[in-house]
């Protein structure tokens, strides 16, 4: 009797985890939670609306997903982005969105698509910034992972997507939207999904997330809102 109403509170501790670590993973990806930020597991429970056991549960999910980290009498913490982490998110990423548009070029509807362009579009629209600002509430990247449809490279991509969206929601919130550059090739690799141009749509993208690095980068040198390190980075002679 006992064991069956053990499995029973864990079967109600889950899906509140569940909805903690929902709730805190979207506000760091937003950035409404900024990196650094210190958690209190006690706090965050009441805020929630939750106990402390499926709190914890879940920041230690965000930390496994290397979003939160927990410190010893102080808590927990955002986990700070600096120029180090930028970089080796967005060489991943370099590596990785090629193969998905290839992928989201085959096997996405045309529908699909749009409903990616529009996400995008709304998330970080271009210059000027006075007519329109970025709504952090879209998913682009993870989006684009889903719609890939081959549930391998979901699976396996979605948390990088993730990280990437976090990146970026930071240096827009920092900075204005990106500059009419940005918007060339972004247009230029839908206009190739649209034609079914996996090729052309790959290079785009390589494209885009060059031009989104060097302003990160530039952002990040400048910003005094998160604690970075130098960049350093060996390169092969």
């Amino acid at each position: 009797m006992a064991m069956a109403e053990g499995k029973s509170a864990s079967n109600k501790a889950r899906p509140m985890s569940e909805k903690a670590y929902e709730t805190l993973r979207e506000g760091i990806v937003r950035c409404e939670l900024a990196p650094g930020t210190w958690i209190k597991a006690s706090e965050l429970s009441e805020q929630l609306g939750l106990g402390r056991t499926p709190t914890i549960q879940a920041l230690q999910r965000l930390e496994a997903a290397g979003f939160t980290r927990p410190v010893k009498r102080k808590g927990w913490q955002v986990t700070p982005v600096t120029l180090q982490h930028v970089h080796d998110i967005l060489e991943t990423f370099e590596l990785t969105a090629p193969g998905l548009v290839t992928l989201v070029t085959r096997n996405a509807t045309d529908e699909q698509i749009a409903a990616l362009r529009e996400l995008v579009t709304s998330w970080a629209p271009g210059r000027p910034a006075s007519e329109a600002r970025p709504d952090f509430r879209a998913n682009p990247f993870r989006y684009l992972v889903q719609i890939c449809h081959n549930p391998v490279m979901t699976e396996l991509a979605m948390p990088l997507a993730a990280h990437v969206e976090r990146i970026l929601n930071f240096g827009l919130r920092q900075h204005e939207p990106l500059d009419t550059a940005y918007v060339r090739w972004r247009d230029a690799a839908f206009e190739a999904m649209v034609a079914r141009d996996g090729v052309r749509a790959g290079e785009a993208i390589l494209e885009l997330i060059r031009l989104g690095s060097t302003e990160i980068y530039r952002i990040l040198r400048e910003s005094q809102a998160i604690r970075s390190v130098p960049l350093q980075i060996e390169r092969a002679s």
